[in-house]
């Protein structure tokens, strides 16, 4: 039985990418999968093993995850970023086994995030230093697995004579339901995930929300977010938001699935532009519309997104109240852009249709 562990250090155990299909699919060709975590949210397994990050420097936290690995004895470790390679090269190391050391490329790196607090200099310096710890890492590692283009083209080109595989973040439709959709009449049910700040593009749906709701004062303008942060502000008299802390994978499916429009106006920044939201392909298998910031990583990852969506600069809040309008005047292009969205989902962009290559990667040393 091949053993294959998934070590984590900033993704929760039960991921969606990672728990629901990269996990169940190796289950179902009888691997022995064990998740290491920082933390898991919904999840009580056997094979998961969680520990707390605060507890260790970031010296001790690579050797404590290469004792956990020294307990597991795995055929195959997927690292998610370059603290858990690091942590399992020094098993690989100490064991001289036949381990494969596989790297999971979905974060930006180094994010936004890794900057936060430092300007000028000091930015610049850190930047490079972590893009040289990112290089040292990646040379552990005995193959990619790249979720999109724009993360794996820099990699690509230093380690070109590695192993790679693109595995997207596409939905097991299993886990997707689509609730027929009708005509969008007395009430405008429209919906966000995610952290609400500005970055994110929070307050500019909330803008959206009151424009539609000032402009249409006969309609019932329902605003639902899934976030755990807070956020209020003066609203219309026909205007209702529903605030919902993060949910369950599978509960987070099903309500999310009850809306009609789903909205996301993040900063088309330099990063953000090349970052492939993961959440755009299960709105797309709910069968809904999506307004969406123009990335380019979207476009390159669904070029088709005009047959059920639309991109806009994320300030033209205009733009993004015109088309709703537009879906409120017109209901058959708006059950035309469901069905088109499930379609599309059904088609090509689902789990099923990449799930051979992740598995083919994973269990085999070669891979063409």
């Amino acid at each position: 039985m091949t053993t294959v562990v998934f070590m984590q250090t900033v993704h929760a155990a039960d991921d969606e990418r990672v728990w629901y299909h990269q996990v169940a699919s190796l289950r179902k060709w009888d691997c022995r999968v064990v998740v290491v975590a920082p933390f898991a949210t919904h999840i009580s397994d056997s094979d998961v093993i969680l520990y707390s990050p605060q507890d260790f420097s970031r010296f001790q936290l690579m050797r404590h995850l290469s004792d956990i690995l020294s307990r597991l004895h795995p055929d195959v470790v997927v690292c998610d970023t370059p603290m858990a390679l690091r942590g399992a090269k020094i098993y690989c190391r100490k064991h001289k086994g036949n381990c494969r050391v596989l790297y999971d490329v979905t974060e930006w790196y180094p994010s936004k995030k890794n900057l936060r607090g430092h300007s000028g200099l000091r930015r610049f310096f850190k930047r490079l230093i972590l893009n040289m710890f990112n290089s040292c890492m990646c040379r552990y590692s005995d193959g990619f697995i790249f979720g999109e283009i724009d993360k794996a083209l820099p990699i690509m080109k230093r380690f070109h004579e590695k192993k790679y595989v693109f595995v997207s973040y596409y939905p097991d439709l299993q886990y997707v339901q689509m609730t027929k959709p009708s005509a969008i009449n007395q009430e405008v049910r429209l919906f966000y995930s995610g952290n609400l700040t500005a970055e994110k593009g929070f307050p500019r749906v909330v803008e959206v929300a009151k424009r539609l709701a000032v402009q249409n004062p006969a309609q019932r303008i329902v605003l639902n977010v899934v976030s755990n942060d807070e956020f209020e502000c003066d609203l219309p008299e026909n205007m209702t938001l529903n605030l919902m802390p993060f949910l369950p994978f599978k509960q987070f499916c099903e309500v999310a699935a009850q809306n009609d429009i789903f909205l996301d106006l993040r900063d088309d920044d330099e990063e953000n532009t090349r970052c492939l939201p993961i959440k755009l392909f299960y709105y797309m298998a709910m069968g809904r519309p999506v307004i969406y910031s123009n990335l380019a990583a979207i476009r390159k990852g669904c070029p088709e997104i005009d047959k059920f969506g639309l991109l806009v600069s994320p300030d033209d809040i205009d733009a993004v109240v015109d088309r709703v309008v537009e879906y409120l005047h017109d209901g058959n292009m708006y059950l035309r852009h469901c069905a088109q969205a499930r379609e599309l989902s059904e088609q090509k962009y689902n789990w099923k249709a990449i799930e051979g290559d992740f598995v083919r990667f994973i269990l085999q040393n070669e891979y063409d």
